[in-house]
């Protein structure tokens, strides 16, 4: 449903959040072949996506290599389409993100 009423920036925005929250750490390593695939749209609409998320200080992005810069910011352009669904499977099975255990010392 997000494909019809969100624009591909907020689109891209929420698929790059998912899949923050399913990773440790800030790199993704996705293809905008593969992203356009995931967003139905073509190629071209994910680098010009890419570049407006880039242009808010959101992300950095080189050659199949998404950087998290600023979360918060990534949240803001997602909009209303990263939110509902995600705090929902929170609520019912859990957190998408491993607890950090305390360091030894």
């Amino acid at each position: 449903m997000s494909n019809a009423i969100f624009s591909i920036e907020e689109r891209l925005a929420r698929w790059i959040l998912m899949a923050h929250d399913r990773l440790d750490g800030d790199e993704l390593l996705l293809t905008h072949d593969f992203l356009a695939i995931m967003l139905g749209t073509t190629r071209s609409g994910v680098t010009l996506a890419m570049q407006a998320l880039e242009g808010h200080g959101a992300i950095s992005a080189k050659r199949a290599r998404i950087i998290v810069q600023n979360r918060a910011i990534l949240c803001k352009l997602a909009g209303a389409s990263y939110g509902p669904a995600e705090a929902e499977y929170e609520r019912l099975i859990g957190p998408f993100r491993r607890k950090t255990a305390p360091a030894a010392g």
